[in-house]
């Protein structure tokens, strides 16, 4: 009976958990009683299920093999099924719910829906500007030569890399800094591949003689981050050539996703705006998501990856880069980094002093709790303590029976404020908290690190954060996103002023930085932005801000070996994550 009982505690759970990341996502309402939708919580493509495979447990199931229809959403580790009425899915959710199932070597936990998303969602058939993929580029046979070049287990390949080894010719490619040493040659491009500059030049593949060859081995779940090849180090095109296994790359730029999959014996061709402004990468896991055609009918599956071999070719360049694309070019960028010297007066003269001068006029705006802090806070343990840092005008510290809420703040204008409203706060940085190690259960830090101006500083601000809690305590981070679109979805701050045209201008900000000023209500163009506020009385000021894309943010929370990552989501236009500081670490 206890086991029983542990077992139902564990589904509940689950599911509980589940239709909350279903209303999150995809605005999925569950329900107690059958319908004709049902949703697998803990099954979809990132957990590497097979349409076909879902398709064999179905039929087993459905004793009258019903009509069904399966949507699998791309990047999701759920999935859906529509049967023909209530009485099927009821049929299937009492077989399978909280067992385990031989054929996909899992415990499957399921609910009942009001609704399932759309078909899934086709990749784009429009490639970047630039961008080719030429299929079968090379024979079979010389794939078999290319694969044959490199002796993977020599001591002598020149690889920096932590997670796949690398071999280069002609010029060492530097991962560091993602430049090469013209004027250090290092060994030629072997004979065996000069037949490549016959087909490159065929098929039309740049007009220049490659001189630069990177070959990266990728095993299974192992990728390379999203990037962009810096502009001024190499000519306009770079040339991909991909043997031994396919795999999907994806391309990202601004809110535009694309996925390319990439065959063996494939070559694929960067040029124009595909080289210039969309990052391309590939994510580290065992398989990609794919679509196959049967017919007229189009599924999408999984395919597992086998070991890849990827030869880049790129020709160097000298001087600055041509490029009319500013905005990620090396050459142009110079006046908008950020370093260690300049993020404190940054800091100082455009977050600090501007939230004093504005205090009174943003403590107006500022009254209503968002809906996950509120739940997070709720969700805290009576008798526990609380540190808000960042408090702002203390919104969220309104006194809660059997909670010690305590606020920080830099801003005297907004301390000011809190305390008019007899909160308990106190003047602190957020690199900087005057709280001894281990000493609070819960903290949350809202709208706030994306005011820091480094990676180091943004990361210490995490450290920070995790340093105070005690073991197994939480902490909640939400920052300003880049993606103020996401999954076909405008955030609040968009919708405020919808249709609103974007327009680009720079302020110079100090003799050698200058930075762009956001246009209000559109999306971000850029990570490190100004972004103004205006007064009543028409006063403008400008506020820094670094607006965080997603990969930036995941990796970030994910590399903290201080805590366990409990989630990360987005909620209206940001950026957010719950950690849970390790029992054994003790920081000092």
């Amino acid at each position: 009976m206890e086991k029983n009982t542990s077992k139902s505690r564990k589904c509940n759970l689950k599911q509980r958990k589940a239709s909350e990341r279903l209303a999150r996502d995809l605005n999925i309402i569950s329900c107690e009683n059958p319908t004709e939708f049902i949703a697998i919580c803990n099954a979809g493509l990132v957990t590497g299920l097979k349409h076909e495979s879902l398709e064999l447990v179905i039929n087993k199931i459905s004793t009258n093999n019903s009509n069904y229809k399966i949507v699998m959403p791309r990047g999701k580790s759920y999935c859906f099924i529509k049967f023909e009425d209530s009485s099927a899915t009821k049929n299937f959710y009492d077989k399978l719910n909280g067992e385990f199932e031989e054929n996909l070597k899992t415990t499957l936990y399921l609910i009942f829906c009001e609704s399932i998303p759309d078909d899934n969602e086709p990749v784009g058939d429009q490639l970047p500007g630039g961008l080719r993929l030429i299929e079968e580029f090379i024979s079979r046979e010389q794939e078999d030569r290319l694969l044959q070049l490199v002796d993977w287990d020599e001591h002598e390949l020149n690889s920096e890399l932590k997670h796949r080894k690398v071999k280069h010719f002609g010029y060492e490619f530097c991962y560091k800094t993602n430049r090469v040493d013209p004027n250090s040659p290092i060994e030629p491009i072997p004979a065996d591949l000069e037949f490549l500059y016959g087909l490159f030049e065929e098929h039309g593949c740049g007009r220049y003689k490659y001189d630069q060859i990177t070959i990266n081995r990728y095993l299974p779940g192992q990728g390379i981050p999203p990037h962009i090849d810096t502009h001024s180090p190499f000519e306009d095109t770079i040339l991909s050539l991909s043997c031994g296994s396919a795999c999907v790359m994806d391309f990202k730029h601004e809110d535009k996703k694309i996925q390319v999959y990439l065959p063996a014996r494939s070559l694929l061709i960067m040029s124009g705006e595909s080289r210039y402004t969309w990052t391309h990468g590939v994510c580290p896991r065992h398989h990609d998501v794919v679509e196959q055609k049967q017919g007229d009918k189009v599924t999408t599956t999984t395919l597992e990856r086998g070991t890849r071999i990827s030869f880049t070719f790129r020709k160097i360049r000298t001087g600055d880069c041509p490029c009319n694309y500013n905005d990620c070019c090396d050459s142009k960028k110079s006046k908008r980094e950020i370093d260690q010297s300049k993020a404190p007066l940054l800091e100082s003269s455009y977050v600090h002093q501007v939230y004093d001068e504005i205090s009174s006029h943003f403590d107006e705006t500022r009254h209503k709790q968002w809906p996950n802090v509120a739940k997070f806070i709720d969700s805290i343990d009576p008798g526990s303590i609380l540190l808000d840092v960042g408090c702002g005008n203390g919104k969220y510290l309104t006194p809660k029976t059997g909670l010690l809420k305590i606020g920080c703040d830099r801003s005297n204008g907004l301390l000011n404020i809190c305390r008019s409203k007899s909160y308990q706060v106190f003047q602190s940085d957020c690199l900087k908290l005057p709280f001894r190690s281990n000493s609070c259960d819960a903290a949350i830090s809202i709208a706030v690190i994306h005011h820091l101006s480094t990676a180091d500083r943004r990361r210490d601000a995490f450290l920070e954060l995790i340093r105070i809690l005690r073991p197994f305590g939480r902490c909640l981070i939400y920052v300003w996103a880049k993606e103020q679109r996401r999954n076909k979805q405008d955030s609040a701050y968009l919708k405020l002023n919808p249709g609103k045209i974007k327009e680009h201008k720079n302020v110079q900000l100090f003799e050698d930085l200058e930075l762009p000023v956001h246009d209000n209500r559109t999306n971000f163009s850029h990570n490190d932005v100004m972004v103004p506020w205006k007064t009543k009385s028409g006063n403008e000021f400008l506020r820094y801000y670094h607006v965080f894309d997603e990969t930036e943010f995941r990796s970030l929370c994910l590399r903290l070996q201080e805590v366990s990552v409990v989630d990360i989501y987005y909620d209206q236009g940001n950026w957010c994550c719950i950690l849970e500081k390790k029992s054994s670490l003790v920081l000092s």
